[in-house]
């Protein structure tokens, strides 16, 4: 049965950007956490510091159909909050319940009970 999921990711702005051009990815805690997440699966960073924002509401079936309308669509099941990526490593999702999971190289990892109660933005 279809129901409302969120989607979080680490956005990173023109400015922040530029920053992180100019003096690495250690420069700022926002750019950290984006690297930890993208390329080990780990959010715990990013959560912990609130660097994660909700960027769309996708109606989907499950957590794989949330994956899959986040990469080819159809559009219209997303609702867009801010600027979105495709959905990849790193990013979490959440049910209506509250229930969060980041996405991992292969499947999803359920968030640990510490940061499953950490507010999102």
């Amino acid at each position: 049965m279809p129901q409302i999921f969120s989607v979080f990711q680490i956005v990173i702005d023109k400015d922040l950007a530029d920053l992180i051009n100019k003096e690495g990815h250690a420069c700022h805690v926002k750019s950290l956490a984006r690297m930890q997440a993208m390329l080990e699966g780990d959010v715990r960073l990013g959560v912990m510091h609130d660097c994660y924002t909700k960027v769309a509401e996708v109606v989907a079936d499950d957590l794989e159909h949330v994956f899959e309308v986040g990469n080819i669509g159809p559009e219209d099941r997303i609702t867009r909050l801010e600027k979105m990526t495709s959905i990849s490593v790193g990013d979490i999702i959440a049910d209506t319940d509250g229930n969060r999971w980041a996405v991992m190289d292969v499947g999803f990892m359920p968030l640990a009970p510490s940061l499953q109660q950490k507010e999102m933005a």
